[in-house]
């Protein structure tokens, strides 16, 4: 029997800024191709091949030019379009197209990538009965993920929302992939119910069963940089060299899809992808698991190490990259060093700058020479968000960092964040600046709640914060 798969391709892909200004998450490249085009694969292997992809937010027709009508990959694709400027939330994305689930149906998150037998998992769910299956995965450290406990006969009984380690009760957490009935969104109270914080701990409440599908096979969420350098690892694995490669001069498991100018003393090593019209130049050593896309320079000395060089991207002589992503157009002068860390479309990093693990620079952001970056650089000076106590009375305090503004929001006179709150500049700032509908509207219910004084200020931060470490944060356990 024929499934549907719902596909959710609508989120702001937060965790993987500031690759996500200029494209939405589903299209960022692994290798030649782009994560989605890898996730749909997988499901028309397993047979579904009837999709209805949930889309929103100002990138959203990126994703429907690249995939059309879902021909060209042997599938039917129908379009759920989110509202401009409403929050919904992952299950209550799902009454967009309720019209159109009349049956059985698969859930799948857009950000995954995935070996796991999905039509056994739809078999096992129908022979089970019940609202709706998860797909769990194991992991080794599971304060990061939702849990979920499950009984001999494999119905789940509870949930942890990322528990510590110690308190952890199961190491089995959600892949993001459910099998689900359609009455199953009859109690779906609100649009911004997401399904592991609400729908699923309701259907509990109200003893509905629901069951778990445990499976080993790969899976991998490519929303975070950890998670993303995994993904390219697995397809830079799985690419074979096309039969019409032009280049000879890199080692045979390099793959190539042109010509490649790679210098007599370069030293590349792979596994690793290296597309047309890449320069290497000499006594560069590229190592395994990189992926240098079309038209990128590396310069002479340079090490690039697990790495992403995305297309029109220039690295300086004598530079180290390891675990880290260079977006595209993106130049790197000499000297500089860059680990596990995003750097945004456009930005010019200066000589011999560092930009240390975990930190994200934003897209046309200039970093100077020998500056130490050390979180989220989100502005050039010209945007800088200026703290003041009233019309006219300048504090001192400016923010182009999101480390800066956190900085600025514990030392500026109370009355400064409460001008800047009643004008609503914070929310403007950070919609139009650091570009996060998710942190403007956490601070607009600050401002709706009628919080102010110091509690406004704990509440400013504390957001501010979680924000920025779900941003920068590379760990990804899975």
């Amino acid at each position: 029997m024929a499934t549907k798969a719902v596909v959710l391709a609508a989120g702001e892909g937060t965790r993987l800024r500031p690759l996500t200004f200029t494209r939405p998450k589903p299209l960022i490249p692994l290798g030649p191709n782009p994560s989605i085009y890898y996730l749909l694969s997988h499901l028309s292997r397993e047979g579904f091949d009837d999709i209805v992809m949930v889309v929103g937010g100002p990138l959203k027709g990126q994703i429907m030019d690249y995939l059309g009508d879902g021909s060209r990959l042997g599938l039917r694709i129908t379009y759920a379009v989110e509202p401009d400027g409403l929050r919904i939330g992952s299950a209550g994305s799902l009454k967009l197209d309720e019209h159109l689930l009349d049956d059985t149906f698969l859930v799948a998150q857009a950000d995954t990538l995935t070996e796991i037998p999905l039509r056994e998992a739809v078999n096992v769910h129908r022979a089970g009965g019940g609202h709706a299956t998860i797909v769990l995965t194991r992991v080794r450290d599971a304060s990061s993920f939702g849990v979920a406990m499950l009984d001999s006969d494999n119905v789940i009984t509870g949930f942890q929302e990322k528990p510590s380690e110690k308190d952890a009760r199961s190491n089995l957490v959600s892949t993001g992939f459910y099998i689900m009935e359609p009455d199953s969104l009859d109690y779906i109270a609100d649009e911004r119910w997401d399904f592991a914080k609400d729908l699923f701990p309701c259907l509990l409440k109200l003893h509905k069963k629901l069951s778990g599908f445990t499976s080993d096979s790969f899976w991998v969420d490519i929303g975070s940089l950890e998670g993303y350098l995994r993904g390219v690892r697995w397809v830079v694995e799985r690419t074979t060299q096309p039969h019409d490669a032009a280049a000879t001069e890199v080692p045979r498991r390099v793959i190539t899809d042109g010509e490649v100018h790679v210098g007599r003393r370069a030293q590349v090593t792979g596994p690793g992808i290296i597309e047309r019209e890449v320069t290497i130049e000499d006594e560069a050593k590229i190592r395994p698991y990189c992926v240098i896309m079309r038209n990128a320079h590396v310069s002479s000395g340079t090490v690039l190490d697990r790495s992403v060089l995305m297309e029109r991207s220039s690295v300086g002589r004598n530079c180290t990259i390891i675990d880290s992503v260079i977006g595209q157009s993106a130049i790197l002068q000499g000297s500089v060093t860059v680990k596990g860390s995003i750097i945004g479309p456009g930005s010019v990093i200066g000589e011999g700058a560092e930009v240390l693990c975990g930190s994200r620079v934003w897209p046309n952001v200039r970093i100077g020479a020998d500056e130490i970056v050390n979180g989220i650089v989100a502005a050039p000076i010209e945007k800088a968000f200026y703290f003041y106590i009233g019309f006219g009375q300048y504090t001192g305090l400016l923010a182009t960092t999101v480390e800066g503004f956190i900085d600025g929001l514990e030392k500026v006179p109370v009355e400064s964040i409460g001008f800047h709150a009643k004008r609503r500049d914070f929310e403007r700032w950070t919609r139009d600046v650091l570009a996060s509908n998710e942190l403007a509207d956490s601070i607009e219910e600050l401002r709706r709640m009628g919080v102010t004084g110091e509690e406004l200020r704990r509440g400013m931060i504390e957001v501010t914060k979680q924000w920025a470490d779900e941003v920068s944060s590379p760990r990804d356990d899975a």
